[in-house]
């Protein structure tokens, strides 16, 4: 028996969901949750094996969640499910530790062959997308960051929240968001889950023209 966890903000696709996989007699949903700090008390007290998993969720976005569920539990498999096309967030996932990617356009047949992939020990990523973003030949900008935006922006796109960015650089939770803004508006990041997209494709470079890849 595979058992699941939905994390969703949006009702109606739990239910949904929850409906649609319990008909499997291989599947149990053992919980639905709407947001990303609900998700990982849930995560510490079940025997959790795959999580589907949406990007944008109040409180703690999909990303970050799926930092800290490898820290709670490395095991537990993860099945990105968003509404955002895959060009924009796979590799980003992928890299933070998802197992699989869907977008919700999806057949719901589809959902239970990612599920069973990557329970079998394998992923379920489109790799015509990951090819095709790969061999993109247009140069990417260079951002002039200062220092100190260059290690708030690093950490975010490590999936660390607010508050542990400003414990790890020993400033306040204010002057993290008023750091966060000023990134969003130097890389065009409408979200929090932009900004940590755009992180990993821009090229940027410190004052002192230090360049490295996000």
């Amino acid at each position: 028996m595979i058992n699941l966890i939905i994390a969703d903000d949006h009702v109606v696709i739990r239910k949904g969901l929850q409906l649609y996989l319990n008909r499997d007699k291989n599947l149990k949903v053992i919980g639905e949750v709407s947001d990303g700090e609900e998700l990982l008390e849930m995560v510490k007290t079940s025997d959790v094996d795959l999580i589907l998993l949406d990007i944008d969720m109040p409180r703690m976005n999909g990303m970050t969640a799926i930092r800290h569920i490898k820290e709670i539990k490395p095991d537990v498999k993860i099945l990105i499910l968003s509404m955002h096309p895959e060009e924009l967030y796979l590799l980003a996932v992928k890299k933070l530790g998802a197992n699989g990617y869907i977008t919700k356009d999806t057949e719901p047949r589809m959902i239970l062959k990612a599920i069973r992939k990557i329970m079998g020990g394998g992923e379920y990523f489109n790799r015509e997308v990951i090819k095709r973003i790969r061999s993109k030949k247009h140069p990417k900008p260079l951002v002039k960051l200062s220092k100190r935006e260059s290690e708030v922006l690093n950490r975010l796109a490590a999936g660390l929240t607010n508050k542990e960015v400003s414990e790890e650089l020993d400033i306040s939770d204010k002057t993290v968001s008023t750091y966060k803004l000023r990134l969003m508006r130097k890389l065009g990041a409408r979200s929090l889950v932009e900004l940590v997209n755009f992180a990993k494709s821009y090229q940027t470079a410190s004052p002192e023209s230090t360049r490295y890849q996000m």
